[in-house]
C-alpha cells in the first residue's frame, strides 16, 4: 500500500513538473503558413501584466504586418525629405497594433518572474478586414485633403493646415499600404500629398510693415501705428491671428488681433517702460493654432517660415525728474532698494521741490507678540510700505502703491539690523514684482 501511495505521489510530481516546463514556442519561435505569430511578455511585478503581455504580442504582429513600410511611396518621400520618418514609422506600428482584430490566443505561460502569451492571426482574414478599413480611412483622408485645398485656395491657411493634419491622422494605420486616390480626376499618392501640403502651407508668406523706426517717450503712448500686411504670392491673407511683443526693452501694446479683409493688422504702443535708448517690437503670426493640431504633427510645422516684422523704437526722453521724499523710514534697507528700483526705471531722483514729479515713500515696522518655539522663541513683526507718485504741476496722484502689513517671524535674539533685513526682504519680494508692474502701467503725459 505504501509503495502504491509513493508511486501516485511521484506520478503527480512528474505531471506538475511537466506542466511547469518552458513551452516549445518560447524556445523556438513557431512558423505557421498563412499566419502571423505574436508572442508577448510582461513581468509579474506589473499589476497589469496580462494586458501588457497581450499588447506586446499585438506589437509583435504589427511589426510583421507593416514590415514593408519602407517600400511605400510615402516613406520614400520622407527619405528624400529627410524629416519625420521615425515619427511616422512609430505611428504606423502603434496604429496597426491597436487595430488588429481576429487574433486567437493559442497558449499562455507563467514563469517565476514573467507572464507570456502566444497569439495567431490569419493573414487572409486580416488582409480582407484591413482592405475594407483602408477604404474607409482613405475616403476620410481624401475628404480632409479636398477641404484643405479649398481652404488654402480661399487664403484660410490656418484652417487648411488643421484639415491636412486631420487627413494624415485618418490614414495613419494604413501608411504601409498603397493609398493611391483620385482627386479632381487625377491619381495622387494621398499621404504624400497631405504631408507636402501640411509642411508647405505657410511657405512663401510675406509680411510688409508701414514703418521701420518710431520715436517714443518713456511712460507715454505713441500715436504712430505699427501696421503689417500679410500676403502670399501677391494675395492678401485675412483672418490670421497676429501678435506683437517687445523683444528688447519693455512696455505695453494693444491686444493681439487678426488681419482684416485687406490682410492688415494694426498695433499701438500704449506705454514704454524701459530706459533703453533703442528698443524693438516684433509682430508675427500667433502660433497658438499649433496646439489645435494632433500633438505628434505639431513638429511638422516649420516655425522658421513664419514672417516677422521688426519695429525699432528710439527713446527721445530717457527719464523724469522727481522730487523724492521719505516720510517714514522704519526699514532703511528697503528704502535704499526702492530708490534703486526707481532710478533703474526712468526716474531721476532729486530733492528739488520744483521737479516734474513728486514721490513719497513710507515704511513701517511694529513689533508683535512673542511666539514660543520648541527650539527657540520668535518675535512677530508687522511691516508695511506705501509709495505715491504725483504730478508736481497739478498735484494729481498718478500712483498709490501699498503693501499692507506683512507678518514676519524673527528669532528673539536677533539684532536690530537682522530684524530690519528680514522685514526688508519680505517687502521687496512683493515690491520687485508688484511695484515694477505698477510703474509699467503709468502714463505720464507732461
Amino acid at each position: 500500500m505504501k509503495k502504491y501511495i509513493i508511486a501516485v505521489c511521484l506520478s503527480l510530481l512528474a505531471i506538475a513538473a511537466s506542466a511547469q516546463k518552458t513551452p516549445s514556442w518560447l524556445k523556438s519561435r513557431p512558423v505557421e503558413e498563412g499566419k502571423y505569430i505574436g508572442i508577448g511578455m510582461a513581468p509579474l511585478s506589473d499589476p497589469d501584466h496580462r494586458n501588457k503581455a497581450v499588447t506586446n504580442a499585438m506589437m509583435d504582429i504589427a511589426s510583421q504586418v507593416s514590415i514593408n513600410i519602407s517600400a511605400s511611396t510615402f516613406m520614400q518621400t520622407l527619405d528624400v525629405d529627410g524629416r519625420s520618418r521615425d515619427l511616422f514609422e512609430e505611428k504606423v506600428q502603434s496604429k496597426v497594433a491597436s487595430n488588429i482584430t481576429g487574433h486567437v490566443l493559442k497558449d499562455s505561460y507563467q514563469s517565476a518572474d514573467n507572464y507570456y502569451v502566444y497569439y495567431e492571426l490569419d493573414k487572409k482574414k486580416y488582409e480582407k478586414f484591413i482592405e475594407g478599413e483602408k477604404k474607409k480611412g482613405t475616403s476620410i483622408g481624401l475628404d480632409y485633403y479636398a477641404k484643405g485645398r479649398q481652404a488654402e485656395a480661399s487664403n484660410s491657411y490656418v484652417n487648411a493646415v488643421k484639415l491636412y493634419a486631420k487627413g494624415l491622422e485618418a490614414i495613419e494605420p494604413y501608411l504601409y499600404l498603397d493609398l493611391t486616390a483620385k482627386h479632381e480626376g487625377k491619381k495622387i499618392d494621398l499621404p504624400t500629398e497631405l504631408y507636402n501640403a501640411c509642411i508647405g502651407v505657410f511657405s512663401g508668406l510675406d509680411l510688409v510693415q508701414n514703418v521701420t523706426e518710431i520715436p517714443v517717450e518713456a511712460f507715454k503712448p505713441s500715436p504712430e501705428p505699427l501696421a503689417v500686411c500679410l500676403s502670399k504670392g501677391g494675395m492678401v491673407i485675412p483672418n490670421v491671428a497676429m501678435t506683437a511683443q517687445f523683444t528688447t526693452g519693455d512696455g505695453a501694446l494693444t491686444a493681439d488681433m487678426k488681419t482684416d479683409a485687406t490682410g492688415t493688422a494694426v498695433f499701438y504702443i500704449t506705454n514704454v517702460t524701459s530706459k533703453s535708448a533703442i528698443q524693438t517690437v516684433e509682430v508675427s503670426m500667433d502660433e497658438a493654432f499649433i496646439s489645435e493640431l494632433p500633438e505628434s504633427y505639431r513638429t511638422l510645422i516649420d516655425r522658421s517660415s513664419f514672417p516677422t516684422a521688426t519695429f525699432t523704437l528710439v527713446l527721445t526722453s530717457k527719464s523724469f525728474a522727481a522730487c523724492y521724499s521719505v516720510s517714514a523710514n522704519a526699514v532703511p534697507t528697503c528704502e535704499a532698494q526702492i530708490r534703486s528700483l526707481l532710478v533703474n526705471n526712468n526716474f531721476d531722483l532729486t530733492d528739488n521741490s520744483s521737479a516734474t514729479l513728486f514721490i513719497n515713500l513710507s515704511t513701517e515696522m511694529k513689533q508683535g507678540a512673542l511666539v514660543q518655539g520648541e527650539l527657540y522663541n520668535m518675535y512677530e513683526y508687522f511691516t508695511s510700505l506705501n509709495l505715491r507718485i504725483y504730478d508736481n504741476l497739478n498735484d494729481k496722484e498718478l500712483l498709490n502703491y501699498n503693501i499692507p502689513p506683512i507678518r514676519v517671524l524673527v528669532p528673539a535674539d536677533n539684532s536690530k539690523q537682522q530684524i530690519e533685513s528680514a522685514c526688508a526682504r519680505e517687502l521687496m519680494k512683493r515690491a520687485n514684482v508688484q511695484l515694477l508692474q505698477a510703474i509699467k502701467t503709468l502714463n505720464i503725459n507732461l
